[in-house]
């Protein structure tokens, strides 16, 4: 049995649903399993292994989740970690999914080590509880609206983990 934690950087709740998802794939397979946000800074070395996930706004990672990785490089070392991204823009073919594919490698730059496994999900977009000018944003990038999680890819990318850690 392998202790993991599976650490977050959200805003909308997206990434953490899906980081959720995957401690419960994990957590099926055997592992111990702690689901946690980086803003809680947790300690990586308390554990055997790390994934950790974030939503991608304008292109980019929420800076939380890299200043999250940066802190803590050296608990990383000699530890497999996995790296998944949640981006919107995934759902547009094929001039989003160009540009989100490189999400999960802005976290994996950030490692001591390369990761374990690493991908890109899809994720949900619902303007009413955003600010007014991400609401105005969204509309001028043509932002798709709606539920575009793949629960199915998550499991199986929880699936795969379970066997690499």
């Amino acid at each position: 049995m392998t202790n993991v934690l599976v650490a977050f950087a959200t805003k909308g709740g997206i990434t953490q649903a899906i980081a959720e998802r995957l401690g419960a794939r994990l957590l099926d397979a055997g592992h111990a399993v702690t689901v946690v946000s980086v803003q809680d800074d947790p300690d990586p070395t308390a554990y055997d292994a790390v994934v950790v996930g974030s939503g991608i706004v304008a292109g980019s990672v929420y800076p939380a989740a890299g200043q999250w990785l940066t802190a803590h490089a050296r608990g990383l070392v000699d530890r497999p970690v996995g790296v998944f991204a949640v981006h919107l823009s995934a759902t547009r073919e094929p001039a989003g999914l160009e540009a989100a594919v490189g999400c999960p490698d802005q976290l994996a730059s950030t490692l001591p080590q390369p990761p374990v496994a690493t991908t890109l999900f899809t994720g949900s977009s619902d303007p009413a509880g955003r600010h007014w000018w991400e609401r105005v944003a969204a509309r001028l990038a043509r932002a798709p609206r709606g539920d575009f999680q793949d629960w199915a890819a998550v499991d199986a990318w929880g699936g795969e983990l379970a066997e690499r850690l």
